[in-house]
């Protein structure tokens, strides 16, 4: 049976919640401050906890897959996400931390189950499907980085107060899912599926999904500072921000849809990691040449950074020998990826601090990223069969 319209739109939906929670800090991350006193580590744990959470957790999804099934565990994890979001405005500094951490735990593991899901209910539109909710992924993200200080301000609420808005579309996520009509092929129970940790495939993937994640968590902490230190207005880095997030979303949708129709996986994600690493290097070596390079360079690296998220999710699917292992194998990329990721800000400052400006962090970025291109080309070739198998196959269209 295929999937159902409504199956999509829930798929959309649950992938749409998997970022606010993160997002929705830094626009008030002042007034946090303000009210509670934080340092600035304090500070910056707000969005660090919840990217280790999502590698510290991730392999639960296999596990709790296999005895509830992935229908009731998706539900539960985006469950999480939304009595994480509703804590988190509440008790203080307890509720504060307690709950990004809850929050966080729902990320990971629904984000580890989907590529499961997707892989189990559409076997021949991996590439496409995929593309369609990171690219809702993204929009979530870019939704809560822009609404949440206007909301605030709207509802006359508190720093804290105001993050617990962002519980109301997660529990919209789970009614819509658990309304679903399930296709036959995906939310049964199974056998245990063990972790991949002795398949170089799986660990190929796993290092893909850890560099390119540290390209993006690095360039996301670094890049408003960087330019704010060059003149930029407060406001102007923001929007610059916003254009790094909405560019993105062309790129996470449309990369897997053309590798579906034209294949070869490996130079369409070769090319997007490139254009990251490309666009890195412009900006540590001629950040401002001209008024309008900062958006250019800004915008070559979204479209890079958004391709390879979309790309690493394509490809970590398929590298799994069945639907059932996939969140196996996603589960031990994102416990190693994202643990991994949660570093970069942090390397980056210290290099920062070390060398009193932003060109020697976004130059080492920028090597890192071609580093990125061979561990991202080396994984799409360990797939066993072609990344997409419409690519041998063209779809009737």
């Amino acid at each position: 049976m295929r999937p159902s319209p409504l199956w999509y739109a829930a798929v959309i939906l649950v992938a749409a919640n998997l970022r606010p929670v993160i997002t929705s800090v830094p626009p008030i991350v002042d007034g946090l401050t303000a009210e509670f006193g934080l340092s600035a580590v304090a500070a910056g744990a707000l969005t660090t906890v919840p990217v280790l959470c999502m590698g510290l957790f991730a392999p639960l999804a296999a596990a709790g897959a296999r005895r509830l099934g992935e229908t009731a565990v998706l539900a539960g994890a985006v469950g999480f996400i939304a009595l994480g979001a509703g804590v988190r405005a509440t008790a203080g500094l307890v509720g504060l931390y307690g709950g990004t951490a809850l929050a966080g735990i729902g990320i990971a593991i629904a984000g580890a189950l989907l590529p499961a899901v997707v892989r189990a209910a559409t076997p021949d539109r991996v590439g496409p499907v995929t593309g369609l909710y990171t690219a809702a992924l993204i929009g979530g993200a870019l939704v809560a980085a822009g609404c949440t200080e206007p909301l605030r301000a709207a509802l006359d609420l508190s720093p804290q107060t105001v993050l617990g808005v962002w519980a109301v579309p997660a529990v919209v996520a789970v009614v819509v899912w658990l309304s679903v009509r399930r296709p036959r092929s995906g939310g049964a129970r199974g056998a245990r599926v063990r972790m991949p940790w002795r398949s170089r495939s799986a660990w190929l993937g796993a290092a893909f999904m850890g560099a390119q994640s540290l390209l993006f968590y690095g360039a996301l902490a670094w890049l408003a500072a960087a330019y704010i230190d060059r003149g930029m207005s407060a406001h102007e880095a923001g929007l610059l921000l916003a254009w790094f997030s909405a560019t993105q979303v062309v790129s996470a949708f449309g990369l897997p849809a053309l590798v579906h129709r034209y294949g070869d996986s490996r130079r369409w994600l070769g090319a997007s990691v490139a254009l990251t690493a490309l666009a890195l290097f412009l900006v540590a070596l001629v950040p401002d040449p001209f008024a309008a390079a900062p958006w250019l360079w800004i915008g070559l690296m979204g479209l890079g950074m958004g391709g390879n998220l979309s790309m690493a999710l394509v490809v970590l699917t398929q590298l799994a020998p069945s639907p059932r292992e996939a969140s196996a194998y996603t589960g031990m990329a994102f416990l190693v990826g994202y643990v991994l990721a949660a570093l970069g800000p942090v390397a980056l400052g210290t290099l920062t601090d070390a060398t009193g400006g932003y060109t020697v962090p976004f130059l080492a970025l920028a090597v890192f990223g071609v580093l990125t291109v061979v561990l991202g080309v080396a994984a799409a070739a360990r797939v066993a069969t072609p990344a997409l198998p419409a690519a041998a196959s063209p779809p009737s269209r």
